[in-house]
């Protein structure tokens, strides 16, 4: 087979193209002393869909102290700026509890008390506690295991599939979302709280997306992430069918 340097060269960043794609893991953070032991994290699951993930989580909470989720989080992290964008297309909690929450959690380690900024949405349902704040809002926790707080409101009302993004730009967090598939975004700012935070974190960071059900009353959580882009691009992870394994002497035969 005869090939020109172009054509290898092509097959060689297609290759690399390919390679370059996240790995994505389950981390299962936390246990029976998440949010001081009154939230128990029992465990979860991850199922690799062809377009993202089915994601489960037994009890747990994300707010402050010890918390408790599943984190399917990128291997190696990231660094520098970036722009994560995803789609939920579907949040169930049996029983039903408004503070069962999903969303894209940026962590300095994998840790229950590490630091964080967390992108959510919590589970509506007819609970009257908060109802202010059901719907997409963002937490941050800047200090290890120390107290966490909404850096913005809720933002209702909430429906499915909606889709959001995470804008890193250095220390700042920025969060947004989509009710027509990202075409266009709208500010989860409400009142006196802002769409955005900041948090100085040392590269590379966690990033992944964490769900929790809500441990004081054994809820457990399932839901369903697609569509998953970071910096414009897919950031779900390929199979290496575009390795090249057939040297460039052997392509000149």
């Amino acid at each position: 087979m005869r090939i020109t340097l172009y054509s290898f060269l092509v097959l060689l960043l297609i290759s690399n193209i390919a390679s370059a794609a996240y790995q994505w893991e389950l981390e299962e953070l936390g246990g029976e002393n998440c949010a001081d032991g009154d939230q128990p994290y029992k465990g979860g699951t991850v199922e690799f869909l062809p377009n993202g993930f089915a994601i489960t989580a037994d009890g747990g909470e994300i707010w402050t102290s010890e918390i408790g989720c599943s984190l399917v989080y990128i291997v190696g992290g990231l660094s520098g700026d970036f722009t994560v964008e995803f789609t939920v297309t579907d949040h169930t909690c049996e029983p039903v509890h408004t503070w069962s929450k999903l969303g894209f959690m940026v962590a300095q380690e994998l840790d229950p008390n590490t630091p964080y900024v967390y992108l959510l949405a919590s589970l509506p349902s007819n609970d009257t506690v908060a109802v202010e704040e059901k719907g997409v809002k963002m937490i941050t926790r800047p200090d290890q295991g120390g107290v966490a707080a909404p850096g913005s409101g809720g933002w209702v009302p909430l429906e499915w599939p909606m889709t959001h993004k995470l804008v890193r730009e250095g220390d700042t967090f920025i969060g947004s979302l989509s009710l027509d598939g990202g075409k266009t975004y709208q500010s989860i700012a409400m009142g006196d709280k802002l769409d955005n935070t900041t948090l100085v974190f040392t590269d590379p960071v966690v990033a992944g997306f964490a769900l929790c059900g809500k441990g004081a009353i054994d809820a457990e959580a399932i839901a369903t992430v697609v569509d998953i882009k970071i910096n414009g691009e897919n950031a779900l992870a390929v199979e290496s069918a575009g390795k090249l394994v057939t040297t460039w002497a052997e392509l000149k035969r």
